[in-house]
Formats: C-alpha cells, sequence, structure tokens
C-alpha cells in the first residue's frame, strides 16, 4: 500500500469518527424462524416442498432506520431429504440463500418487503416479494410471512414458488 493510499484512508477512519450525526440512532434487531415452500412453478411443471421434504431456516439482522422503513440482511440454509445410492433416507442441508432486503410498514402490523436473493449451491439469483404480519405474544414479538420466491439463472427456466415463514423477532 502506497502513501497516498494509506493516508486516504486514515482521513477517511478519522472524519468518521470525529463527524456529527444529528439523526436519530437505528436501532438493530434479528429474527429467527422457518420458512416452509409450499409449491414451485418452473417450466410448466409443478412441484411441492414436501417430496421430498425441504425446510429453510432463516436467520436475519434488521437495521430499523425508522419506525416504517429497516434494512434486513438474512441468511437461509435450506436442509431437505433425499434418498442415497443405497434407498436409505438422509437429510443435508441443499442450499445456502444470501438474502438482503428493504421492508416497509403499511401499518396495523403488516409489512411489505423485497430481498434479493442470492443461490449459493445452484448459482440461481432473483428477487423474494414478501409480505409479513407481526403479533405479539406475551411480551415475543412473533410474525407469519408469506413469501413469493422468483428465480432465474443458471442456464434453468425463471421459476416461483410460494411459501410460509414463521418466526419470531428480538
Amino acid at each position: 500500500m502506497n502513501l497516498k493510499s494509506i493516508l486516504f484512508f486514515t482521513s477517511i477512519l478519522f472524519t468518521g469518527f470525529f463527524s456529527q450525526n444529528t439523526q436519530a440512532q437505528n436501532t438493530v434487531g434479528g429474527h429467527f424462524g422457518f420458512v416452509q415452500p409450499l409449491i414451485t412453478i418452473q417450466d410448466g411443471e409443478t412441484s411441492n416442498g414436501f417430496d421430498p421434504h425441504t425446510i429453510g431456516f432463516p436467520m436475519g439482522i434488521t437495521v430499523r432506520k425508522s419506525e416504517k422503513f429497516a434494512f434486513d440482511l438474512e441468511f437461509v440454509p435450506f436442509i431437505s431429504s433425499k434418498k442415497n445410492a443405497d434407498g436409505d433416507a438422509i437429510s443435508a442441508v441443499n442450499e445456502l440463500i444470501i438474502h438482503p432486503g428493504l421492508l416497509w410498514g403499511i401499518g396495523n402490523k403488516l409489512t411489505f418487503g423485497n430481498r434479493l436473493a442470492y443461490e449459493t449451491q445452484s448459482g440461481r439469483y432473483g428477487i423474494t416479494p414478501l409480505l409479513n404480519k407481526g403479533f405479539l405474544i406475551g411480551k415475543t414479538n412473533v410474525f407469519a410471512e408469506f413469501v413469493l420466491p422468483l428465480r432465474v439463472g443458471n442456464d434453468q427456466e425463471i421459476s416461483a414458488t410460494a411459501a410460509i415463514h414463521f418466526g419470531f423477532g428480538f
């Protein structure tokens, strides 16, 4: 690294330390749950998430900019059951989705969102529109969410999946 680069990065670092922020602080939270694909349509064919059974476990970090707007980064490992060469049932992680998105509160504990999706195993990518309804059970924030993943890429036809996501926020 040359001297100009060091000076540039040092000045950026010190500017960040000494600049004043007049806005309210962001709030940080998170969530954990499970997502169950119900039906997928691709290339004129329909399949369901139960044969073989596939389930995902979304976990995310949310940075809330205001009461109505947030950025959310979610990671979703998917586990599927299948039969091995001997015919025995096995289960394995078959996908990891990196899922950043923007969320907008639309009132009455309803949230609309849209995520970008990057599937690390299949090489596919796309968007995931969602509609989320939050609830309080005691002091615990829980939610139910309908998601509609749309995927393209890796020399495959576009796919659309309907899924339901349940979880709790903290």
